[in-house]
């Protein structure tokens, strides 16, 4: 019995010093990684490019043909995104491509979307506020009452938890009228009263169908948008903008990603390749002349620019250097448990086994069999060199904490 104890002993100091030691090890050898800044230049016409420097550490900002540019001639460079200084300084240029330059234009015109990996594979709780999109306020007001859509639509008092049997009924019946079918796939929204205005949520019914509800004066407002793709969507991330252009940013289930067109609900493709939604990070740009998007990943940042009208004008990508660091800490440590990632909120046990591992634990074996022939007990609990074999410097330190049992037994 002691043996199975001191084996289960073992297996658990293993895991626990395989979820923290290669971590705090990580942070001691892997370099910090920073994204470049990249976006193209309408007066210059080239992508700008604002990088660390890996030798001085320091920021870098040059263009494609490798000009350096000092911070004012950087932002300078770029007036639809850094305009707010460009008007303090009193250089925002009275015109570009043929279009009039205003302070007030190129405020209105500005929109910026982003969309992380991590939005897309963290936990939801299922209970979302309705603000009312008609108060005749020009702020909105946090409701209430929260609903959710099962079975039926329901909203429920955020003080007492009761259900709103006479509001739910009517949002339900408002709800099947236009065809949908319950239960929901995914509810899609901008849950916050810290916006312009309200359009409500984006649902997608038990056959995938788009549906487009808000709350008008206390009555429901329902639309059938009759988007419904094959792959069906996994994500619209709303933002609702004086422009108008589009709803925001929608995934669907393939990875597709397009942005959602105001009032006729037509998907916009936006002209990017090779895009991973589990593993990059997304960027929109919108602003008076044109529409940028940015892709970033692990290897490269990839830049693609439009028109208004979303003709491509121009594209670039730029590499990224791996991370100093990353092949040494798969050598020094055979065993790793992750318990989260970047790219996901929920919590993981992702166990791996690095095979670039083997020399650390040959090495870690030899120190074992040495360490017990020293004390003569080189024939004592022979699982403990499977355990170092497998799991390294983790496993070693764990039968070190553990010991020997006593000879008697």
């Amino acid at each position: 019995m002691l043996k199975v104890s001191r084996c289960a002993i073992v297996l658990l100091i293993t895991l626990v010093c395989a979820i923290y030691v290669p971590e705090q090890v990580r942070r001691l050898l892997v370099e910090r990684s920073f994204s470049p800044f990249i976006l193209y230049s309408s007066s210059l016409k080239t992508f700008m490019v604002n990088a660390r420097d890996k030798e001085t550490g320091q920021r870098r900002m040059t263009d494609l043909s490798g000009k350096e540019y000092t911070r004012r001639e950087f932002e300078t460079a770029l007036p639809m995104f850094f305009y707010k200084d460009l008007a303090a300084w009193g250089c925002l240029p009275e015109s570009l491509d043929g279009e009039e330059v205003t302070y007030k234009k190129v405020a209105m015109n500005r929109q910026v979307l982003s969309l992380r990996p991590r939005a897309l594979n963290s936990p939801v709780v299922p209970l979302y506020p309705l603000y009312e999109s008609a108060s005749g306020f020009t702020q909105l007001e946090e409701p209430d009452s929260m609903f959710r859509v099962t079975g039926a639509f329901e909203f429920l008092d955020a003080a007492t938890n009761a259900v709103d049997a006479d509001r739910s009924g009517r949002f339900t019946k408002a709800l099947t009228r236009k065809g949908f079918a319950f239960p929901a796939q995914g509810i899609f929204g901008n849950p916050t009263a810290r916006k312009p205005f309200d359009e409500g949520y984006f649902i997608t019914d038990a056959e995938g169908t788009l549906f487009h509800l808000k709350m008008v004066r206390g009555n429901p407002w329902v639309k059938n948008t009759g988007l419904a793709p094959a792959s069906g969507i996994r994500y619209i991330g709303m933002d609702e903008n004086p422009r108008r252009e589009f709803y925001g940013l929608m995934i669907e289930g393939d990875g597709t990603a397009s942005l959602l067109s105001w009032g006729n609900y037509r998907p916009i493709a936006l002209p990017m390749e090779g895009y991973d939604p589990d593993t990059m990070s997304l960027a929109v740009y919108c602003d008076l002349l044109k529409r940028t998007f940015v892709m970033t990943g692990k290897k490269s940042v990839r830049v693609w620019v439009t028109d208004r009208a979303y003709r491509p004008i121009a594209s670039h990508t730029h590499g990224l250097e791996a991370k100093g660091g990353q092949e040494m800490l798969k050598q020094l440590f055979p065993l790793r448990v992750v318990r989260s990632k970047g790219e996901t909120a929920y919590a993981l046990l992702d166990v791996s086994f690095n095979p670039e591992g083997w020399m650390v634990s040959l090495f870690c074996l030899v120190g074992l069999l040495g360490w017990r022939m020293r004390q003569r007990r080189a024939g004592r609990h022979p699982e403990d060199y499977l355990v170092v074999l497998l799991t390294g410097g983790c496993g070693l330190l764990a039968v070190a904490l553990t010991g020997c049992l006593p000879e008697a037994d």
